[in-house]
């Protein structure tokens, strides 16, 4: 660009006479445009210049790469008869195909917002086209987000939103929505905005609720139920290191792992008894819909395990009027007053006896056992009974004493915190979480001191002997021996199948 010749032409304009400032102010004593007002309007012009040029280029690249929109728009300014044709054709581009690349959709977006401009501008009215574009989009649940914050972030208005949760909660607490839910919605573009078509959520592998409009534009929902199937499904492991490990990588299910390790401890000590080479064996129930989804686990039918050499089966028996325990092969009920073990998966750190003290460093009498546990480990009641204590006792820290019957107390240390509702006078079952594993009071780590009181004094829970089980006799025991019958020859034709299918 030739600064000179716009300096010359400046120069002869003569700006301060139109100013009405001083000469001087723009002029120099040789008669000349000061340098810095040269290069101020210079530079202004640049500006002028430039933003002509770029409208030139994008009007033609627009005209050029999209023909469509070209034709429409000349269309549009040619006459009306043909603003019919041209709406009908960019509609059939927009609803071409859901499922395109990222690309294609942001030109579907281009040419609807195009659409709905040239419409607005035209100001004819097009029968039969209210609705611009149809969209189906999946909305992720994240930390702390709401169903309707989802929708409004999806383009729906709150109004909207609010009447779409609030038909939801006919079935659905909205407020029980957990972060990764997905919610599917179809959701209509039309000139008012985004309006709310249906919404899909799936509760669970059995349930799913839909919304949708009904004929007066009121939301409503309906809850889809599937039907489920019941199957029966066995499994073996063969213990490698842990029982939870081991069943775990033969694909035995955790929380009948967990079933199995509670009717078990009431005999069995598994940080003593079980060693490696054990095996375990069971036979449950599981639930599947029609097309093959997994609903939920039932019952633990059977289960065996070898310990050191000794097969211990144990049978599931349902009796009218009584419900269902678990017994031996001898019609033994499992069930006896205390349990051996009142914490999964725990490790005996101190048995019951005289021992050096960890803190006070002298010998002194312990009168429990201490179990190793990770620190919020749940403790269960080792039998029925009623809370005698739930406080905070000395040295125990947090504390709970059960009185089960005339004779038995059971008490438990150091707990971490009591499950809901611990307080004295409430009733427990046996089994049944009361605390968790903790460190308070006198402790050098986490774990669960644990005594056994007989007519008001410690005594080792390894003695305790239960003879009060309940024993099925009579024409009970012939069921119950022809429904052992039946359960074993079930493990062993799924048994088989299930080895032929590895191999």
């Amino acid at each position: 660009m030739n600064f000179t010749a716009i300096k010359n032409v400046l120069e002869h304009i003569e700006l301060y006479r139109y100013l009405r400032l001083r000469q001087r102010y723009f002029l120099t004593r040789s008669n000349r445009l000061r340098m810095r007002y040269a290069i101020i309007a210079s530079f202004f012009a640049l500006i002028v210049l430039v933003q002509l040029f770029g409208s030139m280029t994008s009007s033609f690249a627009l005209f050029s790469s999209d023909p469509v929109l070209y034709e429409s728009q000349t269309t549009f300014e040619s006459t009306g008869e043909d603003n019919v044709m041209v709406l009908a054709s960019l509609n059939g581009v927009n609803n071409s195909d859901n499922h395109a690349s990222t690309n294609h959709a942001e030109e579907k977006n281009i040419a609807s917002d195009t659409l709905a401009s040239l419409v607005n501008n035209s100001g004819s009215h097009v029968e039969g086209i209210e609705n611009l574009d149809v969209h189906e989009k999946i909305l992720k649940i994240g930390a702390g987000d709401t169903i309707s914050g989802a929708m409004k972030r999806a383009g729906i208005s709150g109004a909207e939103a609010f009447r779409a949760v609030k038909a939801m909660s006919t079935y659905y607490d909205p407020r029980k929505i957990r972060p990764g839910q997905a919610i599917a919605v179809k959701i209509e573009t039309s000139s008012d905005g985004f309006t709310l078509t249906n919404l899909d959520m799936k509760i669970n592998p059995t349930k799913a609720l839909y919304v949708y409009k009904d004929e007066h534009e009121r939301y409503k929902a309906d809850l889809i139920e599937k039907d489920v199937l019941l199957k029966v499904k066995a499994s073996r492991a063969v213990i490698d290191d842990s029982l939870y490990a081991s069943a775990a990588r033969a694909g035995i299910p955790a929380s009948l792992i967990a079933e199995m390790i509670r009717l078990y401890s009431y005999e069995i000590d598994f940080q003593r008894d079980i060693r490696k080479g054990d095996t375990v064996e069971i036979l449950y129930e599981t639930y599947e819909t029609e097309d093959g989804e997994f609903a939920h686990y039932g019952h633990l039918l059977f289960a065996s395990l070898n310990v050191n050499k000794t097969e211990i089966p144990i049978y599931r028996f349902e009796q009218k009027g009584k419900g269902a325990n678990y017994y031996h092969k001898d019609g033994a009920s499992l069930k006896q007053l205390l349990m051996k073990t009142p914490v999964d998966g725990a490790r005996i750190s101190s048995g019951y006896g005289m021992r050096k003290h960890p803190i006070l460093g002298y010998s002194k009498m312990h009168k429990g056992i201490d179990f190793a546990a990770p620190s919020g480990t749940p403790i269960y009641a080792a039998g029925d009974g009623v809370v005698e204590r739930a406080n905070r006792f000395g040295n125990y820290g947090n504390y709970i004493r059960l009185r089960h019957n005339s004779t038995y107390k059971t008490a438990y240390a150091h707990l971490r915190k009591f499950a809901k509702g611990m307080k004295t006078g409430k009733r427990v079952k046996q089994g049944q979480v009361i605390g968790y594993v903790g460190s308070t009071g006198r402790s050098t780590g986490p774990h669960l001191h644990y005594e056994v009181i007989k007519n008001g004094k410690q005594i080792n829970p390894k003695n305790v002997k239960s003879a009060n089980r309940e024993t099925l006799a009579g024409d009970r025991l012939k069921v119950f021996k022809t429904q052992i019958a039946n359960l074993k020859g079930q493990y062993v034709s799924l048994e088989q199948n299930l080895e032929f299918a590895k191999n």
